[in-house]
């Protein structure tokens, strides 16, 4: 192992470029990765931010919120099978911030477990109040707590409350039913009809019995969280090919790596006959290797870090990016497990090296 340290010292420049190679790697996963996490969490948010177990929608509305619509008499059927305990409406709305920059703004009505279940600051707003509570991700666009967010042709709403996680759409904000109501009719004055019509109705349960029970009770469509996940407009497929895309990166990695040192496997030869020689073993040897391996890809992952989080700051603020610690973990994992099978490309080369090649005898 001193000898592995040794030559990391002596050939600085060698493992630099071997560094600086998993650093871009890294930097590449990880940019990846925020764009991954911020355009699937910014979508799937209005979903995963409640207590519910159970989501019902018409039954033509092919699980999407913008074309299901339950009137109170729906409402009042479902509630008959099972406590319907809160629910939802969303509209898609242009508006501006109060530095004047524009938004396209996914505004949700909801009530009950619908509701985001933490507001990390601040309150929810009061029935029928023109106040709203926005998704943490508002932030980047400078709104924050007692901002007015002004509704093109519409009124002027209060932020009074701050929700992580809670995206429909990289712009969003919640607000009571009554508000969403009243704001989508001041907008489209045609939807005024519409009053007491949600598109959308949480249950705790998610019990397969009762969800039967609601299809075939009427027009109604049930769905578990997951599934009403699964029928957003390509949240999924975003998200897998993504996962593709990254997992081809430490694809590209491993190889790199295993390249590198099978060629420094290749270049020592001669080194590493005469130690073993002398009497080092071929597990001694390959140890080094893979110390060298493991601290390689950690410098690299640690370069691609900072290099990544530096362009994040950057960022313009219509970027859907979240920089997630879970993510970067990850990310880390797999760099060292990469970096590790890399070096195991270079455990054979070692094993079939002859001592006799030291002393002169035949390769």
């Amino acid at each position: 192992m001193t000898l592995a340290f040794a030559e990391l010292r002596r050939t600085r420049g060698r493992f630099a470029a071997i560094v600086g190679a998993v650093a871009f790697i890294v930097f590449l996963a990880l940019i990846l990765s925020a764009l991954g996490d911020g355009l699937y969490l910014g979508q799937t948010g209005i979903y995963r931010a409640g207590d519910t177990g159970t989501y019902v929608y018409s039954e033509d509305s092919g699980l999407g919120l913008a074309r299901s619509g339950l009137d109170s008499e729906a409402v009042d059927q479902i509630s008959r099978i099972a406590p319907v305990e809160g629910a939802l409406g969303t509209s898609t709305l242009a508006a501006t911030t109060p530095d004047g920059s524009e938004l396209q703004l996914s505004m949700i009505g909801a009530s009950g477990i619908a509701r985001p279940n933490t507001i990390v600051e601040g309150r929810w707003p009061a029935d029928g109040e023109s106040a709203v509570v926005i998704d943490s991700q508002l932030r980047r666009r400078g709104v924050d707590l007692g901002s007015v967010i002004t509704i093109v042709d519409g009124p002027s709403l209060e932020v009074v409350g701050l929700a992580n996680d809670a995206g429909y759409g990289f712009d969003t904000v919640w607000t009571s039913l009554d508000t969403w109501h009243d704001t989508r009719v001041v907008v489209r004055p045609e939807l005024a009809g519409l009053e007491g019509v949600v598109q959308a109705v949480a249950l705790r349960t998610s019990s397969e019995p009762i969800r039967t029970a609601i299809d075939q009770a009427g027009p109604y469509q049930t769905a578990s969280v997951s599934e009403a996940i699964a029928a957003l407009p390509a949240a999924e497929q975003q998200r897998s090919t993504i996962d593709a895309i990254v997992n081809t990166t430490f694809l590209v990695a491993a190889i790199v790596i295993g390249l590198f040192f099978a060629l420094i496997t290749l270049e020592k030869r001669n080194q590493f006959a005469v130690l073993k020689a002398i009497g080092m073993g071929s597990r001694r040897l390959f140890g080094g290797v893979l110390a060298q391996a493991l601290i390689a890809s950690a410098a690299g992952f640690a370069v691609g870090f900072v290099a990544a989080r530096g362009v994040g700051l950057v960022l313009p603020a219509d970027v859907p990016a979240l920089f997630l610690t879970e993510s970067a973990l990850s990310v880390f994992a797999t760099t060292i497990v990469t970096g590790l099978l890399g070096a195991l490309f270079s455990f054979r080369r070692i094993l079939k090296i002859d001592p006799a090649t030291a002393l002169g005898g035949a390769t």
